[in-house]
């Protein structure tokens, strides 16, 4: 079935192979913390560029601008420091998922399915939901529907998840595999950065997972014991296609992070209690940047709530870290669209794993990487699907 949309397991697997021959190279910019960017001064030990030329250069690209290529360029110089910003942009374009030849074109599947019969006959949307959410139960209702009808699947007998976070999206796929009554899957997940990894370096994932790991799944890819790390994988759900057209990310907040951690290594790196927070990695503030006034606000409750106490710092003190690192914040907001510009390579990495995983099943009949939805609307827009035999 499909013929022609079909995409072969050893295509998959060498895509597979060149996107971690890449990343191997790469992660190191995506796996970059913002709590640690300027008490591990980030800037000048990854890039040998000014800040503005980076960013004046990765957003004059992609407002559709070319500069002549200069082939064989390097991205990086002798001290392995980023200093090709247009080397850089195209080689993740080149291993970036819309440009690896492995997805199937969600017009090319319907047309199998329904020739020139399908009109207006799917599920129209009232106006109680979002456009974003709007956008994406009539693209999603209307492929489901399709491989319902191609496939003469009953009620209760497709398993299908819009959104699906974390390990969840790994778990719909093999729940699918397991349970006979499943003919099909939809899977479209998210949050990756929720995943849990069997091979990361940390152990502290490991503590909290006693069954299947949500990343890698494809034997092929576990064979190799490779890891994204969480840094990565949160770094896969930057909306680069959103970026693009001019949409900012938060980076105030990041860059109060950021300052906030050189606070707390200069006037408690010695204390029991900042001992206490590195030994449990916890360096979660959580949601404190809306709710605060200002940065001597800021880092009050910050580090109130990091169980430290803020009384013998002044508030001209605090200020001054504010207004001694400003300058900097630029370095920052570049830093975040190198790690942009990654996003589609990790993602698609992820997404290539889930796909190798139901290819390499024996009772999968046709299984593909299908872009549902408009990017802009919705950024998570890759669909896992899969028949069985």
């Amino acid at each position: 079935m499909f013929a022609s949309a079909d995409v072969a397991v050893e295509l998959v697997k060498s895509k597979i192979k060149s996107l971690t021959e890449f990343l191997d190279v790469y992660l190191r910019i995506a796996n970059v913390h913002t709590v640690d960017f300027y008490t591990q001064d980030v800037w000048n030990q990854f890039v040998a560029l000014p800040p503005e030329a980076v960013t004046s250069h990765l957003l004059y690209q992609q407002q559709g601008s070319t500069e002549p290529e200069r082939p064989g360029a390097s991205v990086w110089d002798e001290s392995q420091r980023l200093s090709d910003v247009a080397a850089y942009k195209r080689v993740t374009q080149d291993h970036s998922l819309p440009n690896l030849g492995v997805c199937t074109p969600l017009d090319d599947l319907l047309q199998e399915m329904w020739g020139d019969k399908q009109k207006d006959m799917f599920l129209k949307t009232s106006t109680f939901m979002s456009s974003k959410k709007s956008h994406e139960v009539e693209v999603m209702s209307k492929v489901v529907a399709s491989f319902a009808k191609y496939c003469n699947i009953q009620q209760d007998s497709m398993m299908v998840g819009l959104h699906t976070c974390g390990d969840l999206a790994s778990d719909t796929l093999r729940i699918f595999m397991t349970k006979p009554e499943l003919k099909a899957v939809c899977s479209v997940g998210c949050c990756y950065h929720l995943l849990s990894e069997e091979f990361e370096l940390s152990g502290d994932s490991k503590d909290c997972c006693l069954g299947p790991w949500g990343f890698p799944m494809s034997q092929y890819l576990r064979n190799s014991v490779w890891h994204c790390g969480r840094n990565a994988r949160m770094s896969a759900c930057l909306p680069l296609e959103r970026v693009t057209v001019g949409h900012r990310l938060p980076s105030e907040s990041l860059f109060y992070r950021a300052v906030l951690q050189v606070i707390i290594k200069e006037h408690f790196g010695n204390g029991k209690t900042c001992a206490t927070l590195q030994r449990t990695n916890s360096k979660h503030v959580g949601k404190i940047y809306s709710k605060s006034s200002s940065f001597v606000d800021y880092t009050r409750k910050s580090v109130e709530k990091l169980g430290m106490d803020s009384s013998k710092m002044s508030d001209s003190l605090i200020q001054g870290y504010y207004d001694r690192y400003m300058p900097r914040m630029k370095e920052l907001e570049a830093f975040n669209l190198l790690k942009v510009a990654l996003a589609p390579c990790i993602e698609g990495l992820i997404l290539l794993d889930r796909l190798c995983y139901l290819k390499e099943q024996d009772n999968i009949a046709w299984s593909a990487l299908v872009q549902l939805f408009d990017p802009l609307k919705s950024p998570r827009c890759y669909a896992v699907i899969g028949v069985k035999k």
